[in-house]
């Protein structure tokens, strides 16, 4: 029955707005730009039309199929709009799940907020519907072009690209909507593959959505804001049969115990003990993150990336300084080893640099120098690669205002494509800095490379693929 989440025929916006600053706007707004091709029904007793749209005055007059009801007006009005269903199901029997958005429900605490949740949970199981929500942002899916959510990224549709593999669930409305804008302020704008706000998960819930994600072909990594979850066993099996086919990465809040109590208020979530639950992502193969720049990295990296063989990362620098502050970041997570190469590459890479390279001293790393040509860029990365102790590189260049940097993106890119599918090896793309790098990385992000802006946001990157490749290792010895 979640096939209707991410792909229904019809949608009725319970709450629709003609205001532009109400979120029944943006909703309706959202799926208008993004030219949604099923119906979409805003039902609105004081409006005729709505950016198009024909308006209904209740549920049951919406004379068309109806998959998904979306609930976006002040939860008070719940009665009332459960009773509108319940006339609907009676004559037509066809939602089959909810969003609802509106918060001021269970997570209050209040009897007032749990009775509200009680009359949406009762009349949706009367009739076997399911529940996204309350208090969350909604679903989008954006294969099938569903956007249920009031956010606005700030950039139009048609400046993203393709859709992703990635997934992201979150109990947090805001800070889904956080991973939304900042995905959409990247070089080359995220394009969620699914995107998934449950709020309370007084039904649909964290297990629920795993398990169909687990069978979703066009689902490659999966992202998590937790605060909590009520059945700590079931989720571990879960995680624990889904790592073994895609990479699971988690942002989990709650450390502290004022983290924790914050949790419980927020979405009535108990969030646990940190120690448990940070040892039941080890033990299942989940990522663990600490931030939402890691977790935005690490997913765009398991997306576009290949899972290293090994933990031996070969530091590239195009400069010293930056070489150096990456070396101690690596040397900051034990289970990064810096390899030594052989000795044919080490002559391979004097004789494609600079007579004032440093090969490999210390061992693993080379810092071409500032002067290095694009040629000597992509010649000496081919060379690492193509070396059996190397199982990834983190590359970074800082491009002076004398390297033409379309030309070293689109070398760079070539290198990439030289590689066969089954050959390929993570490379972790430091192309520093800021706003002046934007076209290189842009080109090289459109043709399927990973860029970072910092060396420790690549180690970091670099690291968690290592962590998911050695438990994959693990689990087949």
């Amino acid at each position: 029955m979640l096939d209707q989440l991410f792909r229904p025929e019809g949608i009725a916006v319970v709450g629709a707005s003609a205001n532009p600053a109400k979120a029944g706007y943006v909703a309706l707004r959202n799926m208008r730009e993004k030219n949604y091709p099923g119906k979409v029904y805003p039902v609105n007793p004081k409006e005729k039309e709505i950016l198009g749209y024909p308006c209904y005055p209740s549920l049951q007059a919406v004379e068309g199929h109806v998959d998904m009801v979306v609930l976006i007006m002040p939860s008070r009005l719940i009665y009332s709009t459960m009773d509108d269903l319940d006339a609907r199901m009676e004559e037509k029997g066809d939602v089959k799940v909810i969003v609802c958005a509106a918060a001021d429900y269970a997570e209050t605490k209040t009897p007032e907020g749990i009775d509200r949740q009680k009359r949406l949970m009762d009349g949706a199981k009367r009739y076997g519907i399911r529940v996204v929500g309350p208090n969350c942002i909604g679903v989008i899916d954006n294969r099938s072009l569903v956007d249920t959510t009031f956010v606005d990224t700030g950039v139009p549709f048609e400046a993203f690209g393709e859709p992703t593999g990635i997934a992201f669930l979150s109990q947090s409305g805001a800070l889904a909507c956080s991973v939304l804008m900042e995905g959409a302020a990247r070089v080359v704008p995220v394009l969620y593959n699914k995107f998934i706000s449950i709020g309370n998960m007084a039904d649909v819930d964290f297990v629920d959505l795993l398990e169909y994600l687990e069978e979703d072909e066009t689902t490659k990594v999966i992202g998590l804001y937790m605060e909590g979850y009520h059945d700590g066993k079931k989720l571990a099996e879960t995680f624990r049969r889904l790592t073994k086919k895609k990479p699971v990465v988690v942002l989990k809040v709650g450390r502290s115990d004022l983290g924790s109590a914050a949790a419980n208020s927020h979405t009535g979530s108990m969030a646990g003990s940190d120690r448990v639950y940070d040892a039941m992502f080890r033990q299942s193969g989940v990522v663990r993150v600490e931030t939402i720049d890691e977790l935005i990295d690490t997913l765009q990296a398991f997306d576009r990336l290949p899972v290293p063989r090994g933990n031996n990362l070969f530091l590239y620098t195009q400069a010293g300084g930056p070489g150096i502050y990456c070396t101690d970041a690596i040397a900051a997570w034990p289970a990064l080893h810096m390899p030594v190469v052989s000795e044919e590459t080490k002559e391979k890479l004097r004789a494609c640099e600079l007579p004032m390279s440093n090969i490999c001293q210390p061992e693993g790393y080379a810092d071409i120098t500032a002067s290095a040509s694009p040629k000597n860029h992509v010649d000496g990365l081919k060379v690492v690669l193509e070396d059996d102790n190397v199982d990834g590189v983190v590359f970074i260049t800082v491009v002076p205002t004398f390297l033409p940097q379309k030309e070293l993106a689109e070398a760079l890119v070539a290198v990439e494509k030289s590689f066969p599918e089954g050959k390929r090896k993570p490379v972790y793309y430091c192309v520093m800095a800021g706003a002046y790098t934007k076209e290189a990385r842009a080109i090289m992000e459109q043709n399927g490379l990973c860029t970072f802006n910092t060396p420790d946001k690549a180690v970091l990157a670099a690291k968690n693929l290592c962590r998911y490749g050695a438990y994959l290792r693990e689990r087949e010895a």
